[in-house]
């Protein structure tokens, strides 16, 4: 296609960063289809003609999805969702993504091509869960904790399964709940995701810690008959490797003899 007619920003895929270059589409993506997100082109034919989107996935220049579709000017909505379905998405390998428009009379004008990474490898989502060191014997955090919970909880990571390596990324999740076993709804503003870039040898073979912190808003909501809950996910860029069991902790911040809870 000549240069001087491609004119339109690569398309974007609902859940795929745009920050990824390499495009991985996530495994629930890859099981359910894609949502290919075209803007609405800026210079449309006159009102009541038509307007043709085609959108096409390639690899290595052979054409494996084409969506062709028409549209009465003026299009009004400021985006179009051309879905594609999972019996596209079956073969591992790189494809390409782009668009095209075409007047009321045929005039073409061409997008950039957007890069997805087509990877059915499975992913492990059973990893051990995290604990909390600080938790008594019945896994409980409250008034006689040490460190305090004011200070913030430490959430331990165990050791990483062997294909982990430096430079990889692992996500801990921690949210709050008004139940004893990390059941419910989230409390809001608990949510908290911590990203540890794992920078040696020793960090994988017997895990790490991190610190969930400041007390408000991630701790401090949590006061009786309460949880925490935290896990983590393993990325290696932006290709999730691996995910964990979810570990749960009790905290009761009730003091003793009193109706109040402890804090600083």
């Amino acid at each position: 296609m000549p240069d001087n007619i491609l004119v339109y920003d690569a398309p974007q895929v609902r859940g795929i960063p745009e920050s990824d270059p390499a495009g991985n589409i996530p495994p629930d993506l890859l099981q359910n289809g894609i949502e290919v997100i075209i803007p609405v082109w800026p210079q449309q034919s006159p009102p009541g003609e038509q307007d043709t989107l085609i959108v096409r996935l390639t690899r290595n220049g052979v054409v494996e999805f084409i969506s062709t579709t028409t549209y009465t000017s003026p299009i009004t909505a400021p985006e179009i969702i051309i879905p594609i379905g999972p019996e596209f998405l079956i073969n591992d390998g790189i494809v390409e993504l782009s668009y095209e428009t075409q007047n009321f009379v045929g005039n073409p004008a061409y997008s950039a091509s957007r890069t997805l990474t087509i990877d059915h490898t499975p992913v492990p989502v059973n990893l051990p869960a995290p604990d909390f060191p600080a938790a008594n014997i019945w896994g409980y955090l409250n008034c006689s904790s040490n460190p305090p919970v004011w200070n913030g909880i430490e959430v331990k990571v165990p050791p990483l399964p062997a294909f982990c390596q430096i430079g990889d990324v692992c996500a801990v999740e921690w949210s709050g709940y008004s139940t004893l076993n990390g059941s419910g709804t989230v409390i809001p503003g608990t949510y908290k995701r911590i990203d540890k870039t794992l920078l040696s040898a020793q960090e994988i073979a017997v895990g790490f810690s991190i610190t969930v912190e400041p007390f408000v808003p991630h701790i401090e909501p949590m006061k009786k008959d309460a949880s925490g809950k935290a896990g983590y996910s393993i990325y290696r860029g932006f290709r999730l490797i691996g995910s964990s069991n979810s570990g749960v902790v009790k905290i009761d911040r009730i003091i003793p003899g009193e109706n109040l809870p402890c804090g600083p």
